[in-house]
């Protein structure tokens, strides 16, 4: 899980570092990111279904190993145009992680355990973004950009050996067909709206690629949804999303992705802007996010597998908490200080730590084994699809506000550009803010006892 999401922003620090180094701009060196993400959200739900029916582990090595060989070429690429591609196939081997890992844990765990090891993982998925602007403002420092691709061999490594030695096989269900049209109209119709969402402030709203884009991944994922009402053995089940459970969790885990990872993108901006922090010192400053979802994530799950608080109201309890922690940071961007946004970064990343276990687990609790995988692809596609949304709205706030000039590569600005920078950090908080109370919404609906359910095969 770690190595799927830190891929997504670890390369965020050395995108100017790329341009200069391959002679390209800012802007199109933007698709290193915006193509390992939409790749990976678009390829989950056909991951999901392959660990279903073909064996979890068999995809999941297969994935890490594409993953592994694809990060050694990009740290090698020798245009941005290479760094793109490999980049895009890098996506292809991520896509299995997430929900092979949340299949294992919901599968393999008992009633009072499983919880808890959605709590690991759900602090997993909030401490990789942090954990990647870490890593990469030290390497990009003493190594060069070519040094952030090579995390993930090193580790995969490891995890390709954890997989053969630990991860037991699931069965395989060689009779049952893979919906190939169904994965096709899913695939294209993901990626056409993820690419107008990450691309829109690039693009401009109204141009003919962002509308194209939007009107094919729209109009493919009508035609996913007529594809497996009549499909023999669909995909998705669509009767799942009747399930109050697994449809207001995904609604809340979109949410509240959009605020996070919206914060996340803003945050390095602001900090460099108006203190002129490089690249270490904005691993430093970032690191308290980081520190409380790696405290208070499991502990959230904790309390909820041993009964000592329902999943429900945790989590609106966490978004809530989460939303004040954003209207902090926005009320403390003018004073320009990072010790007045710390506490509000705090809050909100504890929020959102204490709420993604009995998000995750809600999702999940209901669904049949036979579709586990495909079924817990469907947080993660509503996160990374929450993502592209928070990135492009608060980013579009923010920079509405901006003089001419002012872009995010920047370092330090002048004064007057300062207080402009400040307005519009505050008003991207204040958006970030009524996501999170949109996720809070959501999470009050959610069924107060998932996380009790006990039919789910205990690892023997």
């Amino acid at each position: 899980m770690m190595l799927s999401v830190v891929n997504i922003s670890i390369v965020n620090i050395a995108l100017p570092a790329m341009a200069k180094d391959l002679d390209s701009d800012v802007g199109s060196v933007g698709w290193v990111v915006t193509g390992f993400l939409v790749t990976q959200a678009t390829l989950l739900p056909v991951a999901g279904r392959a660990g279903d029916l073909y064996g979890r582990r068999r995809v999941f090595v297969a994935g890490t190993l594409v993953l592994c060989v694809t990060s050694l070429l990009c740290a090698v690429a020798w245009s941005v145009g290479s760094l793109i591609t490999f980049r895009i196939l890098q996506g292809v081997g991520a896509s299995v992680m997430a929900p092979t890992a949340f299949s294992y844990a919901a599968e393999l765990f008992a009633p009072a355990e499983r919880a808890q090891a959605l709590g690991v993982l759900g602090g997993i998925m909030g401490l990789a973004p942090v954990l990647a602007l870490n890593l990469a403002g030290v390497l990009v420092a003493g190594f060069g950009w070519r040094s952030v691709f090579l995390f993930t061999p090193v580790l995969g490594a490891l995890v390709l050996a954890g997989a053969m030695l630990i991860l037991m096989e699931t069965p395989r269900r060689p009779r049952v067909r893979f919906d190939l049209p169904g994965a096709a109209l899913a695939a294209v119709g993901l990626f056409g709206v993820l690419v107008a969402l990450s691309r829109g402030e690039a693009w401009g709203w109204t141009s003919a690629a962002v509308i194209g884009s939007g009107l094919v991944g729209a109009c493919s994922l009508a035609a996913f949804v007529v594809r497996e009402q009549i499909a023999v053995a669909p995909m998705i089940d669509l009767s799942l999303f009747r399930l109050r459970s697994l449809t207001t969790a995904n609604l809340a885990a979109a949410a509240s992705s959009a605020a996070l990872f919206g914060m996340l993108i803003l945050l390095p901006f602001y900090f460099t802007a108006i203190r002129g922090f490089g690249p270490v010192a904005l691993a430093m400053a970032i690191t308290p996010i980081a520190g409380s979802f790696m405290l208070i994530s499991p502990i959230s799950g904790r309390l909820v597998s041993r009964g000592v608080v329902g999943s429900s109201r945790l989590a609106t309890l966490g978004f809530g908490v989460s939303a004040l922690g954003a209207v902090w940071m926005a009320l403390a961007a003018d004073r320009q200080s990072y010790w007045a946004v710390l506490p509000g970064m705090i809050a909100m990343a504890a929020g959102l730590a204490a709420a993604t276990s009995p998000v995750t687990l809600t999702a999940i609790s209901e669904v049949p084994l036979e579709r586990l995988g495909v079924a817990s692809s469907l947080p993660n596609i509503s996160r990374y699809t929450g993502a592209a949304l928070g990135v492009a709205a608060t980013g579009a706030v923010l920079y509405s506000a901006l003089p001419a000039g002012v872009g995010q590569s920047e370092g330090l600005v002048g004064p007057a550009a300062r207080v402009a920078v400040a307005e519009g950090f505050r008003s991207a908080a204040i958006l970030a803010a009524a996501f999170l109370l949109v996720a809070a919404l959501c999470a009050s609906r959610m069924p107060r006892q998932a996380s009790r359910r006990a039919d789910v095969v205990v690892n023997p």
